[in-house]
């Protein structure tokens, strides 16, 4: 839940020495250089976001700051630039891939439980999801989390086949379609479709009652339109999930209850049928998360501080997924779930992060776990991270070297 609480305060508490938790939950602090806790913008600095909006075309943002389980949130724009819905804290926003972290949470809780192994081969859950191949017989959830398995991002067609480009674990490579693998390999570890695992391990224990990564019927209302050069686009998913109800009527189920191959058989009756591949799904752990700036920041405070029994990682795991795997450049390496920066200087320890890009919406996260902050910005427009990078430098004190590279 957020906690209401103004920016001054805020910045009081940001000031105030904290004491990390005992029994090991975070490791403590070896650094001489002091933490760098994100805090949220300035006063002057939120007076001239609307204006920064404006120029870059993007309507509407939401953002939210974490520091010791307390949340600062700023809303502003429109949800909607024909109908003039301004932002709010009801606001729902697509996610886009800002999904994956939290579908990793939820995907290392069975690792903590003995159910997935992190490097057995994910061929081995779910055989018929990936063709023979030498290389792709190897690809394991450690690849796909740290984005090192060798897939491409998404296949455009069904016929493509699902082989690496080259020996899993030995480069980066961003792909969409192996954290798309490894949520088959969880359906069929824990005999329940996606929408139900996630909702049950992660995102009800977290108090997310406004998130799903299939639809809500309050979505409707709630949920912004993106942008794109002054064409109102629509969510996907809202357009897809009316169309796939008749079908789910006919099996006697609802739709939260569809696995995969279920999901799979009901697109195949729509008329035209699309491409039945992965980027095409929903749910999807790659990016259909539909959530709220409150109950994002609620994923955070747990990534961040812990302290809910129904869902945090054991420590050991838990510092696996902040560790770096995959190297990208001498700045940049991907966790598990997690990008990762290390500054230049060194000190004041990693920030985690993470970009989300559906088109018309675009996200972006960052965390620094050394300080127990973080902070979480939604837009809605494709010009949405030319407003993150000066978010994200407002609220870290300096350029992060993420926006170089995306």
């Amino acid at each position: 839940m957020e906690t209401p609480i103004d920016r001054r305060a805020f910045a009081s508490l940001l000031a105030t020495p904290f004491v990390l938790p005992a029994l090991g939950r975070l490791a403590p602090l070896r650094s001489v250089v002091a933490p760098k806790p994100i805090t949220p913008p300035s006063a002057e600095f939120l007076k001239g976001l609307p204006r920064m909006m404006e120029i870059a075309g993007v309507p509407g943002v939401a953002m939210g700051v974490v520091k010791d389980g307390r949340v600062w949130s700023h809303h502003d724009g429109l949800m909607d630039s024909v109908t003039k819905q301004p932002v709010s804290a009801e606001t729902m926003w697509p996610a886009a891939s800002l999904s994956k972290p939290v579908f990793a949470l939820g995907a290392l809780h069975l690792v903590d439980e003995g159910k997935l192994d992190l490097d057995r081969p994910l061929k081995s859950y779910v055989p018929g999801h990936a063709p023979d191949d030498p290389r792709g017989d190897k690809i394991t959830a450690r690849h796909v989390l740290s984005h090192s398995s060798g897939l491409r991002n998404w296949r455009g067609r069904a016929d493509q086949p699902l082989v690496p480009d080259f020996e899993p674990g030995t480069r980066f490579q961003y792909s969409g379609e192996g954290i798309y693998y490894l949520q088959h390999a969880v359906e069929r570890i824990t005999g329940m479709s996606f929408t139900q695992f996630m909702e049950q391990r992660v995102l009800v224990p977290l108090g997310m009652r406004s998130s799903t990564y299939l639809w809500k019927g309050e979505a409707a209302v709630r949920l912004v339109s993106g942008h794109d050069q002054g064409q109102v686009r629509t969510n996907y998913t809202k357009d897809l999930f009316p169309k796939l109800q008749p079908y789910a009527e006919t099996k006697g189920k609802f739709l939260d209850a569809f696995t995969y191959e279920d999901m799979a058989a009901a697109m195949a009756t729509l008329t035209p049928p699309p491409p039945i591949v992965p980027n095409n799904m929903i749910p999807n752990a790659s990016g259909s998360l539909l959530t709220t700036i409150a109950d994002y920041s609620a994923f955070l405070i747990e990534v961040l501080s812990g302290g809910n029994a129904a869902v945090d990682l054991k420590p050991a795991t838990r510092d696996e997924m902040m560790k770096p795997r995959t190297t990208i450049n001498s700045a940049l390496s991907w966790g598990l779930g997690w990008g990762i920066e290390q500054p230049a200087s060194g000190g004041g320890g990693k920030y985690l992060w993470h970009w989300g890009d559906n088109g018309a919406w675009k996200n972006f996260v960052l965390v620094h776990p050394e300080s127990r902050s973080g902070i979480v910005l939604f837009t809605n427009g494709t010009r949405g991270l030319n407003i993150a990078r000066r978010v994200m430098t407002e609220a870290s004190g300096e350029e992060r070297a993420a926006f170089l590279w995306l």
